[in-house]
Order: C-alpha cells, then sequence, then structure tokens
C-alpha cells in the first residue's frame, strides 16, 4: 500500500484533466451527479456508511461505493480517490478505479506494449472493478494508517474523476467527514516489570549464643557443677552444644567465652578473677566435650561498667541519676566503687543489679553443609535457619511464581534469616512491588543502595506515584549497570510521557 503525503499538489493519473470541482458534505450518505454532458451516463453513484475514526492508534478510513448499472459508460474510466486534509498537510490514499468493458479492453492492450519504465511507475489500484452495464456493483473500501497528531483536525475527501470515451476529465471533489471521530483514550497502563536476584551461593555459618549466670565460691574460679544454679546454666551451654553437635550436616568451627565480673573489690583482682573464670568454663567445656584448644577464643571484662549503666538506666532505683553521674565521671574504677559504697541505695545495687552482671558469655560458631534443592524443600518447615538464601531461592523458584510457597519464601522466610542482606530486601520488595504494596517496598529497597536491581525497583515505584523523572534517573542507572527490566521500563515510560502530551494535546 502506497500512501502519497503531499503539500497541496495533485498528482494525477491521467494526462488531460478539466477542472471542475464542487464540494458537498452528508453525515451518511453522498449520490454523485454526473452533468449531462457525460457521455452516454445512465446511473447514480452513493457513498454511504463513512468510517473515520481513530483506533488503537491507528486511523481507519472505510466506506461502501455503490455505482449503479450503466454509471460508467463502455468506454469510461471512473477513479475515486481518498485524502486526508490538516492544516498543512494533505495525504492521498490508495485509489478505487471502475471501467467500462471498452475501456477495460483498452487498459488490457496498453498495459500489452507499455514500456517496462512506465509499468514500474505505475501505481495500481487499491480496488478494480471491471463494470457490468447491467448489474450495480458494490465495492467496500477499507483502510488503516498509522494515527499521527495531525490528524486530530483533518478532514476526509473523495476524489472522483471520470475518464471519458475521448479522454475528457470530469473531475468531482466531496468532503466525507469534517473531523476524525477519536476514541475514548484511556491513560496509558505501564507494563512495569520489577527485577529479581538469583541469590550467590555462600558458605554457611551460623552461630548459637547464650549467657550462663554461673555461681563460683568467693575468690576462687573452680567451676562447681552442682553448685547453687550451676546445675542450670551448665545445662543451657550444654544443649546448645549437643543440639549443634548432633546434627550431621554441622561442624563447629569456632568457639568464643567471655567472662564478666561486677564492679565489687579492686580492679586489679577482679580483672585476674574475670579471666580465670572464663579460662576455667573454656577447660570445663573442652574437657567434657573433648574438644581441640585451638577452636576456642577466650576474652574477659574485670569490671562490667558499661553493663551496670545499661541495667541502671532500666531500673527504677532510688538516686539512680546520682549513680549514672557517678559511672559517668572521669575518676578511675577503684574510686567510683568507692562512691558507689557510699551511696544510700548501694546495698540495693548489690541484691538486684550486680548479680546479673557476674556472668559468661559464649558462642558456638559452626558451617552446614550445602543441600540439594529436593533436600532445602524438605528441610525449609524444620530447620530454615541450616539453609542459605540461595538454597530457598530455589526452592522458591521450584514451586513456582504462581504459588503461595514462592511467596511465603521470598516475602517471609528469607527476609526473617536475611534481614539486612540487599538481595533479600530487593526480592522481597519486588513481590511486594506486585502487591501493590509501594510504600513497604520502598523502605526495604533503602537497605540496598548499592544493587542495581533495587535502583529498578525504586524506579518502578516512582513510576507507579507519578513522579517520572524522578524514576528516570534511577532507571538510567540501573540499565547501564546491566539491568534488562530497567530497559524494559524505560521504554514504557517514554511511552507513558508521549500518551501524557497526546492526552494533553487533545485537550486543547
Amino acid at each position: 500500500m502506497k500512501i502519497v503525503y503531499k503539500n497541496k499538489d495533485y498528482k494525477m493519473r491521467n494526462n488531460f484533466i478539466s477542472s471542475m470541482s464542487f464540494i458537498t458534505f452528508m453525515t451518511f450518505f453522498i449520490t454523485f451527479s454526473f452533468p449531462v454532458s457525460a457521455q452516454d451516463y445512465k446511473g447514480d453513484v452513493l457513498v454511504e456508511s463513512t468510517h473515520f475514526r481513530e483506533h488503537n492508534d491507528s486511523l481507519i478510513v472505510g466506506f461502501n461505493i455503490r455505482v449503479e448499472a450503466n454509471a460508467v459508460p463502455t468506454c469510461s474510466s471512473m477513479t475515486f480517490t481518498p485524502e486526508l486534509r490538516g492544516n498543512k498537510n494533505l495525504v492521498e490514499l490508495p485509489y478505487i478505479q471502475v471501467n467500462g468493458k471498452k475501456r477495460k479492453d483498452i487498459n488490457q492492450r496498453w498495459f500489452a506494449v507499455a514500456s517496462r519504465k512506465w509499468l514500474s511507475e505505475y501505481e495500481p489500484p487499491q480496488i478494480l472493478v471491471n463494470a457490468d452495464k447491467y448489474v450495480d456493483e458494490h465495492i467496500t473500501y477499507y483502510i488503516t494508517l498509522p494515527y499521527e497528531s495531525w490528524m486530530d483536525k483533518a478532514s476526509l475527501y473523495l476524489r472522483q474523476e471520470l475518464i471519458g470515451c475521448r479522454d475528457q476529465v470530469n473531475l468531482y471533489t466531496y468532503k466525507l467527514d469534517s473531523r476524525v471521530e477519536m476514541a475514548v483514550r484511556e491513560p496509558y497502563k505501564m507494563e512495569l516489570i520489577a527485577a529479581l536476584v538469583a541469590p550467590a551461593d555462600e558458605v554457611k555459618t551460623r552461630n548459637r549464643q547464650g549467657s550462663a549466670f554461673l555461681d563460683f565460691q568467693v575468690g576462687r574460679s573452680v567451676i562447681l557443677p552442682d553448685f547453687r544454679r550451676n546445675p542450670v546454666e551448665l545445662g543451657k551451654i550444654n544443649d546448645a552444644l549437643v543440639e549443634v553437635m548432633g546434627n550431621m550436616d554441622s561442624q563447629i568451627t569456632g568457639l568464643f567465652i567471655e567472662g564478666y565480673a561486677s564492679p565489687e573489690g579492686r580492679y586489679a583482682s577482679n580483672e585476674s578473677l574475670s579471666r580465670d573464670r572464663a579460662t576455667a568454663l573454656k577447660d570445663y567445656i573442652r574437657n567434657r566435650y573433648m574438644l581441640s584448644d585451638n577452636i576456642f577464643t577466650v576474652r574477659w571484662v574485670p569490671e562490667d561498667w558499661v553493663g551496670l549503666k545499661a541495667a541502671v538506666q532500666g531500673s527504677n532505683l532510688p538516686q539512680k541519676d546520682l549513680i549514672l553521674r557517678i559511672i559517668d565521671n572521669g575518676s578511675d574504677y577503684d574510686a567510683k566503687e568507692q562512691q558507689l559504697k557510699g551511696l544510700s541505695s548501694y546495698g540495693q545495687l548489690l541484691r538486684d543489679i550486680f548479680p546479673e552482671l557476674r556472668r559468661v558469655e559464649y558462642q558456638i560458631d559452626y558451617k552446614v553443609r550445602n543441600y540439594t534443592t529436593a533436600e532445602a524443600r524438605s528441610l525449609m518447615n524444620t530447620n530454615p535457619e541450616n539453609l542459605s538464601q540461595a538454597e530457598l531461592y530455589r526452592v522458591a523458584v521450584e514451586y513456582g511464581k504462581d504459588t503461595p510457597e514462592y511467596n511465603r519464601i521470598l516475602m517471609e522466610i528469607i527476609p526473617k534469616y536475611y534481614e539486612n542482606d540487599p538481595v533479600a530486601m530487593n526480592n522481597a520488595a519486588a513481590l511486594l512491588i506486585q502487591n501493590s504494596e509501594e510504600n513497604t517496598a520502598l523502605r526495604m529497597l533503602e537497605k540496598a543502595p548499592n544493587l542495581p536491581a533495587a535502583w529498578n525497583n525504586k524506579g518502578v515505584v516512582y513510576m507507579l506515584r507519578g513522579e517520572l523523572d524522578k524514576a528516570e534517573e534511577l532507571l538510567k542507572q540501573a540499565s547501564v549497570a546491566g539491568i534488562q527490566e530497567a530497559t524494559h521500563n524505560l521504554k514504557e515510560l517514554q511511552t507513558k510521557r508521549e500518551d501524557e502530551l497526546k492526552r494533553t494535546n487533545r485537550g486543547r
């Protein structure tokens, strides 16, 4: 289909034209009447059911023509050429040609002897009809072309040419429609894509932490398993070790022990006492469980003034503010202890606060073997803490994106165990965006400031909010970083802007 764009220049397909034009407009149909001088004219031409409208960014031009018997003399040819006329534009659409019987024969002879050059430049009609003088001809014309903004105010004309038996030409021009019927345009709905990231495999290191409030005889550092609270406190450590050691998929890689003493007595004595008590616990565990000495790390805090301050701040002790000022002053530790002893509330400190400062904190570090997806799927509901983020992600993918399990793994399980991991936060945010929870998604994406996929997803949130400039900056960064979803979203952003411009122009 050839469409000719012009600026008020009419290219005629015949060599001789006599200019005789008039303009007629009808809403539903038009009757063409030729002047009496047209040779052997005995019929009418009617145009009806005109379509001149926009649909899906295309312009639809259509109409039906009824050519009555004998409307085209046997040696004549009649052409119909639709034209779009705008303020500065004119588009000539493919034409219809109706030939009388003798004209058909003349044309056939002409095509048989015409030069190749002429044939190569010849523009054939969209519809060719060889008329029968005894039968009406019914012609349906329908064409679509890309819609352009100037067409909003264009009119539709039909140019009719009758070439007589002696090649005389009668030209008629008719206005079929004065304005395009434009479709009701809903705002463009963007198809945005949030980016997910497949987590990388990792060496799975885990730890168990706890505190044991062991009781020692005054001034001594020997652990007595049956002394006061020791059976309960040692039982805590035992349970943690047995749980880790009893798991055939895990292996202890380190055991950290740190001893603390309360601010009673001289600082130097407390330093020695806290060191010896931490070492005593180390030896107790090593001997009881036959562990290698090199996995232990032992530290000590002679007097836990940091813990004392935190405990006092959270208490209702009398003289609370005075106690805090003493803790924060610049005196040495022994001097501060003497100042505390001078307070009337010191006895309450000894009874309620100091015992909680005498403790041993421990941490068991261990690594867990890798699992197949099938194994990980069975462990997901029993021991999810032993699975890596990559293993959990693969289980989710195996379930499929349209399943509740997929959403639960990415939005609940992984964020629970990897709450500060950028990939975990990004993937959960991607699903929240799909669920129209943009505010929560944005908070999660703040924890992934350097992840290109998160730039894309933040851009998506801003696009949904209508903040296109802010979105564009983020999407460009993500696209440069290789995020394909960002490249797609940038195209959607451009389409959205073009749509808004069209809607604005139409409103004028």
